[in-house]
């Protein structure tokens, strides 16, 4: 079923725990959601036929980390949960959207958000002897915090 931004926002207007919800532009709205309703607010979309994993992304805000999940094809949604950035944990939604298991992990590795019940969670993006607690989008991340046995060193 094809839907566009005002559809779209008609159908997720009222639903628990969406804090916002805009038309970005003709073919893009953004649904900004509290962290227990995640989960809920995704399956809903999926309901709805965005079921497409686009990509996931986070930013390392001042007031935590913005966790980001774009769905859609002609139209995208993007989901955004802020998240404390001392405790970044969120439900998994990779068994609504298979698509996301993968993205999930990409976003733990360089990022540090844990997602609750992800069925294979394991590094991705990193090494498998990174160190623990050290995530290269966090904005305190210097080359320095990793080990140096870790770090690729150039030729010669």
């Amino acid at each position: 079923m094809q839907m566009n931004a005002e559809e779209a926002i008609r159908a997720l207007t009222g639903a628990e725990g969406v804090q916002e919800i805009k038309a970005l532009s003709e073919r893009r709205i953004l649904v900004a959601c509290s962290r227990d309703a995640y989960r809920g607010v995704v399956g809903r979309l999926a309901g709805l036929g965005f079921n497409h994993v686009v990509a996931m992304t986070g930013v390392d805000m001042k007031e935590g980390i913005d966790l980001l999940l774009h769905l859609g094809s002609s139209l995208m949604v993007t989901v955004r949960v802020r998240l404390d950035p001392s405790r970044p944990k969120i439900s998994s939604v990779s068994d609504i959207l298979p698509g996301a298991e993968m993205r999930e992990r990409e976003v733990r590795d360089l990022l540090g958000v844990e997602f609750e019940g992800h069925p294979s969670p394991s590094r991705f993006m990193v090494s498998e002897d990174w160190p623990a607690g050290v995530y290269p989008l966090r904005k305190a991340f210097t080359p320095a915090t990793a080990a140096p046995e870790t770090r690729r060193s150039g030729p010669g």
